[in-house]
């Protein structure tokens, strides 16, 4: 039995916080259909999404709340670490009704992280890509704005490329792309897309700063070294 109105789903999510693993895993796939490999990990964490998908060996941590989504896709090694708020607006509420294309999304790619601490507005997609991470704590990641020429609330996704690394208390604002192979300094505000990968990025707005070396072991990682 698949529960589908949200009121019980949102009930169940929250009655598996307080379940053992096994009995909390049960409630997730059988009554909220989620996709959980036998090697994933979902901790005591509140997941009310509609769906969810945890590749193996990945884990959403204790302590996270993560609600409103229309799917949040783990690949494998993927990590959600302890207190990290995820919130978003679907697709059916009217706040966004002139853009009905957004994807309210987290898709965190192979061995991606995010680490603890941080708060992610995921009313349109928010991807982390493969090796990547929201490392230290405390950084925002917003995917939506106010128009004030046109009064209306607006959404843009996020994008963080594969072996990138945005740092500690940095924000990520609407339509804000990271490349591959680059690293955003401690405190940055990233407001939209950024040039090149191999550079470190910081400032308010970020801009690149320097050229790192294409050899440093951080980009060529095959395992989520970051952990």
């Amino acid at each position: 039995m698949r529960l589908r109105a949200r009121k019980p789903r949102l009930a169940a999510a929250a009655l598996a916080i307080l379940l053992p693993g096994k009995a909390r895993r049960w409630v997730h796939t059988r009554l909220l259909g989620a996709e959980i490999h036998p090697t994933a990990r979902l901790g005591r964490s509140l997941v009310d999404v509609d769906r969810l998908v945890l590749g193996p060996q990945a884990v959403i941590a204790s302590c996270s709340v993560i609600r409103g989504c229309e799917e949040v896709d783990l690949a494998p090694e993927a990590v959600i670490g302890p207190l990290v708020w995820v919130n978003a607006v679907r697709r059916d509420k009217h706040y966004f009704a002139d853009q009905p294309l957004r994807q309210p999304v987290l898709r965190l790619k192979r061995a991606a992280l995010i680490s603890c601490l941080h708060m992610i507005d995921c009313c349109d997609l928010v991807e982390i890509g493969r090796y990547s991470g929201l490392a230290g704590f405390g950084s925002q990641v917003m995917t939506h704005t106010v128009d004030i020429v046109r009064v209306k609330q607006v959404a843009k996704p996020v994008i963080i490329g594969d072996h990138a690394m945005v740092s500690t208390s940095s924000v990520l604002l609407p339509g804000a792309v990271v490349p591959d192979n680059a690293i955003v300094s401690a405190g940055s505000v990233v407001k939209g897309p950024l040039a090149e990968g191999h550079t470190l990025y910081e400032g308010v707005p970020a801009v690149a700063k320097r050229t790192l070396s294409p050899q440093l072991a951080f980009f060529r990682r095959d395992v989520a070294d970051i952990r």
